[in-house]
């Protein structure tokens, strides 16, 4: 009998940037300010990880790994990144304070490497903001979101008086949030995303604004009245074109990084299985199995298990070169909770 398949965790946040004590490069579990502080100091002027931490947390967050970054440059940001190489449960990215097309790229770069979600800070202004996104937006695979514009939150080191910061961590805690209480499938964005610790914004976008940014891959944050500070869009950097809507909304794009993910690290038995049918089957049930429990939970769309999801392993999607090379190849389809068609991938597992 082979072991059930179970879900990874999907809002433990690599949080990188500027602090002001602590160790360069090196990942440090935190799950409070508290904590943080006890390790990275308190606020300090443009240095904007403490904000960052702090919002993460006022906003749901509970899992953080931070990386207090020895250089802001390029080689500096990848060895802040390559510090979380070894974090293996990493759901969300996000770095304090850091913006700009080279950021974007080489964290993005990052995120698709791991299989993880990049959650990206918005640059100074609308035009650098959609320029940045411009320049990654053929590359992406559905694994960046921008937010903008920046937040206007309480100033730490001047009580009294306000300080304009990014707004990465803020909806990186608030996806965490959303995970844990309707899980990764749930859209983080409309009235209620409520984003706690902001009192005001860097700039105000209005329905029109909202829509062209949309278009652009960029998601606006607007202030509601009676609302406050709210996520109004859930569309990843690549869900402006008109092409690759599978991975055109987070919550789709995050469902299948945590499946995918679940999948790879649940089936590792098969590595000392003949790559043969009696094996296929094993793992058509054991996959057919965990998705099943996913459509129990309604991470799905659909009436039945048959509308909702989908597993292939054998013959028609392994072939022989793959055997030769120790490969095996599952392909998954689901209904995600949107207007869609089955939204379809594949898991080549190399066998040890």
């Amino acid at each position: 009998m082979t072991p059930p398949i179970v879900g990874v965790a999907t809002s433990t946040t690599g949080l990188i940037g500027e602090a002001a004590q602590g160790p360069v490069d090196q990942a440090v579990l935190v799950t409070s300010l508290v904590e943080y502080e006890r390790v990275f100091g308190g606020p300090q002027p443009g240095r904007e990880l403490f904000l960052g931490a702090s919002h993460f947390f006022l906003n749901g967050g509970r899992r953080a790994w931070v990386v207090r970054l020895g250089a802001r440059s390029a080689p500096g940001i990848r060895r802040g990144l390559a510090a979380l190489d070894a974090v293996d449960d990493l759901g969300l990215l996000c770095l304090a304070g850091l913006s700009g097309g080279p950021v974007l790229a080489v964290a993005s770069t990052y995120a698709r490497s791991r299989g993880t979600f990049y959650v990206a800070e918005p640059a100074g202004t609308r035009q650098a903001t959609l320029t940045a996104v411009r320049a990654i937006r053929t590359a992406d695979r559905g694994h960046v979101a921008v937010f903008f514009p920046r937040l206007r939150a309480p100033d730490p080191v001047q009580p009294g008086s306000t300080v304009l910061c990014g707004s990465s961590a803020a909806v990186a805690g608030l996806l965490a949030r959303t995970d844990t209480e309707y899980g990764v499938h749930a859209f983080a964005a409309g009235t209620g995303a409520h984003l706690a610790g902001a009192v005001g914004l860097a700039s105000s976008v209005g329905d029109k604004a909202a829509a062209t940014l949309r278009g652009q891959g960029v998601n606006g944050i607007r202030q509601i009245q009676s609302r406050g500070i709210v996520v109004w869009g859930a569309r990843t950097v690549g869900g402006g074109r008109q092409r690759d809507e599978d991975w055109k909304y987070v919550p789709v794009r995050r469902t299948a990084l945590f499946i995918e993910e679940s999948i790879e690290r649940g089936i590792e038995w098969v590595d000392f299985e003949p790559n043969d049918e009696p094996t296929w089957r094993a793992l058509r049930g054991t996959v057919a199995s965990f998705l099943g429990q996913l459509f129990q939970e309604g991470t799905f769309a659909g009436a039945t298990p048959v509308d909702a999801y989908f597993v292939r392993c054998g013959s028609d999607t392994t072939t022989q070169k793959d055997i030769d090379n120790g490969i095996v190849v599952i392909e998954i389809g689901f209904a995600p909770l949107r207007p869609a068609e089955f939204v379809t991938f594949s898991i080549r597992h190399k066998r040890r």
